[in-house]
């Protein structure tokens, strides 16, 4: 995966050991951006990968998505 901008990585350990379990993204959504434009967004955008998908919304706007992906093998 590219250099995260801003996410989170989430790590298990055991014994001295660390292992990636999961990768987060967080992508804002665009100002002309409903619900379904933003989802079809990110939906494009990260096609090539599986996970889920949290959107945040703001007045009933979305606001931004946490895009949490496995690393699990």
């Amino acid at each position: 995966m590219s250099r995260i901008e801003y996410g989170r990585l989430r790590l298990s350990f055991r014994n001295g050991t660390a292992v990636r379990t999961s990768t987060s993204v967080t992508e804002r959504a665009l100002a002309h951006e409903d619900e379904h434009a933003f989802t079809k967004r990110l939906l494009e955008r990260y096609r090539h990968r599986e996970g889920t998908i949290e959107i945040i919304f703001k007045a009933g706007h979305p606001e931004y998505a946490v895009i949490t992906f496995s690393d699990a093998a």
